[in-house]
């Protein structure tokens, strides 16, 4: 496994990782975490801009995620959904799978940002004003 559990240390709604030492929002944004249920409500699909403001507006260093930070919590040996489920539960299919955004610019087509399918693995370019899913990260524990 690429991701184990054990690489992570997991505090309710929160998983920070030891490797990277960043700490990921286990639930997508629009959902929150449920003690037994895990990540409960209905993922959010939110313009970039969105995506930025909306952790501003959290505060506490919550921001979107590179797509190098975002390819780091897929988990290699699996897929449908290519996430270690312990860790990121309730990842869901959104239509067109799970695409997930991060910040990052593809550099040889500066209008598409990067996104990451949390289904399949792979990653892909968008435009800002596509819609698509959010999991947040902070820098500090």
């Amino acid at each position: 496994a690429s991701t184990p559990t054990s690489r992570f240390v997991l505090n309710e709604g929160e998983a920070f990782d030891q490797k990277t030492k960043l700490t990921w929002s286990r639930c997508s944004v629009g959902t929150h975490w449920n003690k037994g249920a895990k990540c409960v409500g209905s993922t959010k699909l939110m313009r970039l801009n969105e995506a930025k403001q909306y952790a501003q507006k959290l505060g506490d260093g919550w921001r979107v995620p590179t797509v190098e930070e975002l390819y780091g919590i897929i988990e290699q040996a699996c897929s449908n959904p290519a996430m270690n489920s312990d860790v990121f539960p309730n990842v869901k299919d959104l239509g067109e799978g799970a695409p997930y955004w991060s910040i990052t610019k593809i550099e040889e087509i500066p209008t598409l940002i990067y996104f990451v399918d949390f289904l399949s693995g792979d990653a892909d370019g968008h435009t800002k004003d596509f819609a698509m899913a959010v999991r947040l990260v902070r820098s500090k524990r």
